[in-house]
């Protein structure tokens, strides 16, 4: 019975047992990238009004192409909360 042929070897026009092993790297060693430290959040869920919530997809869309950068309906609604209970 044949053996499966090694692809790794016709593809570098020899054999794969003749290549030495890669070393293995680490990704984040590399390139190290410092987390922010996020607060903790916790979901809620509310019931609005159909007309609110379509206002308030609108005015996440025109903000997404105004700034070229996405924002949220998240975003959004923490920022009028702050406002509002924070002013």
């Amino acid at each position: 019975m044949k053996s499966k042929p090694n692809i790794d070897a016709f593809l570098e026009g020899g054999a794969a047992t003749d290549r030495q092993p890669k070393p293995a790297t680490n990704p984040r060693a590399e390139s190290p990238v410092a987390e922010v430290p996020t607060e903790f959040r916790k979901q809620m869920v509310m019931q609005l009004p159909v007309a609110l919530i379509n206002d308030l997809k609108r005015r996440a869309l025109e903000q997404s192409v105004s700034s070229g950068k996405r924002v949220t309906q998240q975003q959004l609604v923490e920022e009028a909360l702050k406002k509002y209970l924070y002013s």
